[in-house]
C-alpha cells in the first residue's frame, strides 16, 4: 500500500521485517572482524611470536565467521524480509573467513 504526498514523497506500508538471524549474523561478523584485527595487531606487536592461545583464538574467530555465515544464509529462504541485514552479515562473515584462511595459508608457507 502506497500513499503519495505530492509528486516526490511517498510512504509505503509493508509487512517486511529484519530477520533476527540476519541481525545476529551482522553482530557476529562485526565482533569476529574486530577480534581478528585485534589478534593481528597484538601478534604483530610481539613480532609474530605470540602464544599458541592466539592461534586458538584465531580458530574461534574462524568458527564464529562460519556460524555467522550459516545464520545469514538461512535467512535468504524466508519470505517477507528485508535482505539488507543478511547481505551485510554474509559479506562480513565471508570476509572474516577469507582473512582467517589467508592468515593460516601464509603462516604455513
Amino acid at each position: 500500500m502506497q500513499i503519495r504526498f505530492g509528486s516526490r514523497r511517498k510512504i509505503q506500508f509493508t509487512d517486511k521485517t529484519h530477520p533476527a538471524g540476519g541481525i545476529v549474523s551482522v553482530i557476529i561478523g562485526v565482533m569476529a572482524l574486530a577480534a581478528l584485527v585485534t589478534l593481528c595487531l597484538v601478534s604483530s606487536s610481539v613480532k609474530g611470536n605470540a602464544d599458541f592461545l592466539f592461534g586458538i583464538y584465531g580458530l574461534l574467530v574462524l568458527v564464529a565467521g562460519i556460524v555467522g555465515f550459516v545464520m545469514a544464509a538461512r535467512c535468504y529462504k524466508k519470505d517477507e524480509i528485508y535482505m539488507a541485514t543478511p547481505a551485510v552479515g554474509t559479506v562480513l562473515n565471508v570476509t572474516v573467513i577469507l582473512f582467517c584462511i589467508l592468515i593460516y595459508v601464509l603462516g604455513v608457507v
